[in-house]
């Protein structure tokens, strides 16, 4: 994604990202690390439009290959996730947690 001046957005929250390994396994297999509940939540997201692909400004491009910049963008936390911000995941493999803030409580309160 990279290197071709690509960003992923809106990567689902409790589904690996890419190049993180499941604790259980030896070594990474890729798509076969998720569970079935997994692949279909991330196939969910793809039907729905919700999991995008995003091209950025030529200028941009050098942040990405060097990981200045984020390539997949995690969605945000639900209000009542133990994490205030949402993951991303750069060129070089880190991921962290300084992404999207955690979406705020909407339920009314009487």
């Amino acid at each position: 994604l990279a290197c071709h001046g690509c960003i992923l957005k809106n990567y689902p929250e409790d589904i690996l990202m890419p190049g993180e390994r499941r604790s259980t396994l030896a070594k990474s297999k890729g798509i076969h690390d998720l569970t079935i509940h997994e692949r279909f939540k991330l196939v969910d997201a793809l039907k729905n439009d919700a999991l995008t692909v995003k091209s950025v400004a030529t200028d941009t491009h050098k942040s990405l290959t060097t990981s200045h910049v984020p390539v997949i963008v995690g969605e945000a936390p639900i209000a009542n996730s133990l994490h205030t911000c949402g993951r991303q995941g750069f060129a070089n493999g880190w991921i962290d947690r300084f992404g999207l803030t955690r979406l705020g409580n909407t339920s009314s309160s009487k």
